[in-house]
């Protein structure tokens, strides 16, 4: 999904695969996936007519000049007309491309596994499969250098999420080129298999969790590059009997910063060797209560991404999240232990407290030297909109960036308790961690 593609080729519509229209399909990433059509699907109706008649199609068919098989979804028209020209330009904004198969839907129940290779990933956890030593002679001075690798795949950990979902973190090696011009790459990427058939968009919901699971641990944007799905009746039967199955590629647009790697990758919160004991039981509850802290989760990324400029909705983002863990996971138990009655509602300035209170065993709580009347008083001002003389410890500027930094790291150890991280191990991955989310103020 990080290159640009066009595809040249003839499509038509599921409901009427006889007529054919040639066209265009380009992808330019993080941008646009849009088809141009030289004519209309509608043959019989005149120039005119039909480029007033076009409409939303949910799926359209096409056959590339290399013989791809491709489907179009969500497709939104657009185009011009010449009325002294025999046939209008139809342009459509597409959301999805699927390359290898026909489909009538995201919904069909088709696939079994898909393979995701994801970036961060292989710096979250460098691959192990190249063994390089060095040998140097004393006699006439030479270095020998010797690569070896076993050709194959080989699984890092393997989780079962649900009963039809299989979470699997993989290494390998891709050998390529020639005598001259060897080129040896070692990769960590992530398969996710189905007991039982499953849809687009049941692979593209699991992908999604493991991409905001690992923008959580890389305290960064994370997106996957490609997304190979395979189905069991699309194979190519080899002279021996074996089948070799073809994959099919899954495209959408992709709209975020691509950052570097190189500079981001030791300002991880955690790393996979840092908490290979507690991957399984992370991941499992990642998923398994994916409704419960879907709006905490998503606010927590939302506020570890990297933006050009910083803004009072950003001090929101995170406070509502905070609130929203509270009251999902907390206020119950507090009521119950403090004897408080139902209609008296849990103010933000105890809220803050007792998450402070009850995570005073980190260090990085421990420290954060919070002024929680300005917490308080920010909140209530950005929300409402009322007069600053009211809430006289509103912050701005620099100094609400820094209050957010500060309550930023509660946020980060309300999900990380959710997970299953206990509190010395909490401790331990805020301690080890360089990135300026949590060394800042």
């Amino acid at each position: 999904m990080r290159d640009k593609i066009e595809y040249k080729g003839y499509w038509w519509l599921p409901s009427n695969s006889v007529t054919t229209v040639a066209g265009i399909l380009t992808y330019i990433p993080h941008e646009r996936i849009t088809l141009e059509l030289i004519g209309s699907f509608d043959s019989e109706k005149k120039t005119l007519e039909a480029f007033l008649n076009k409409k939303t199609e949910n799926i359209i068919h096409g056959f590339t000049s290399d013989s791809k098989e491709i489907t179009l979804v969500d497709c939104d028209p657009s185009g011009n007309v010449n009325l002294s020209c025999s046939f209008p330009i139809i342009r459509y904004s597409c959301q999805f491309i699927i390359i290898g198969k026909h489909l009538q839907s995201l919904e069909q129940k088709s696939f079994y596994k898909a393979l995701i290779t994801i970036p961060e990933l292989m710096h979250w956890r460098p691959p192990e499969s190249l063994n390089t030593s060095i040998q140097f002679s004393k006699e006439n001075r030479k270095k020998l250098v010797t690569i070896s690798f076993e050709i194959g795949e080989k699984i890092v950990n393997s989780t079962q999420i649900n009963d039809n979902t299989q979470l699997i973190i993989k290494e390998g090696i891709n050998y390529y080129g020639d005598h001259f011009s060897p080129k040896i790459e070692q990769q960590t990427y992530l398969e996710i298999l189905k007991e039982s058939n499953a849809s687009i968009e049941d692979f593209y919901s699991d992908v999604s969790m493991y991409e905001q699971f690992l923008s959580l641990a890389t305290l960064q944007t994370v997106k996957c590059s490609q997304i190979l799905l395979y189905d069991k009746t699309v194979f190519q039967e080899l002279s021996c009997g074996e089948k070799y199955y073809h994959s099919i590629e899954i495209i959408y647009i992709q709209r975020f910063n691509n950052e570097s790697l190189e500079s981001k990758k030791h300002n991880f919160l955690f790393d996979y060797n840092s908490i290979a004991s507690q991957y399984t039981q992370a991941v499992r509850k990642w998923y398994a209560n994916k409704d419960n802290i879907a709006p905490i989760r998503t606010h927590l990324i939302d506020s570890i991404k990297n933006k050009d400029f910083f803004s009072s909705v950003d001090f929101l983002i995170v406070i509502q999240a905070i609130e929203g863990f509270w009251w999902r996971f907390r206020d119950d138990n507090y009521r119950k232990n403090n004897q408080i009655p139902a209609q008296k509602k849990t103010e933000l300035k105890t809220i803050i407290n007792e998450l402070i209170k009850e995570f005073d065993s980190i260090h990085k709580i421990k420290t954060l030297d919070l002024d929680i009347k300005s917490v308080v008083d920010s909140r209530h001002y950005y929300s409402h909109f009322m007069n600053k003389t009211e809430k006289p410890h509103t912050l701005d500027g620099v100094e609400l960036y820094n209050l957010t930094s500060k309550i930023r790291k509660i946020l980060i150890c309300c999900v990380l308790h959710f997970i299953g991280f206990d509190y010395p191990q909490i401790n331990q991955i805020l301690n080890g961690s360089h990135n300026s989310l949590l060394t800042s103020s």
